[in-house]
């Protein structure tokens, strides 16, 4: 199933910008250790929000591949259909 993620965190919150860094440096491996495939991924910095599609069949990995920055971020997490690409 395909979800597209919406993570925003707070100015006063954010792990780069208070020199803490990111949690999770490197996103593509990451999804791949928990067994999620990452389609696409972006950031707006100024807007502390971070944009994820990502398929699984399993909530628990969605959960697991989030898991570093729980507590940091807020997450909205939809499941979306795949009509604008072709297969």
């Amino acid at each position: 199933m395909l979800f597209h993620a919406t993570l925003t965190h707070t100015p006063e919150s954010c792990p780069g910008s208070h020199g803490s860094g990111p949690k999770v440096r490197d996103w593509p491996a990451r999804a791949k250790e928990v067994g999620v495939e990452l389609i696409a991924a972006g950031t707006c910095a100024p807007a502390h929000t971070i944009f994820f599609f990502v398929e699984t069949d399993d909530m628990s990995k969605l959960n697991e591949l989030f898991r570093p920055i729980m507590g940091l971020s807020k997450a909205d997490i939809i499941p979306v259909e795949n009509r604008m690409i072709p297969q």
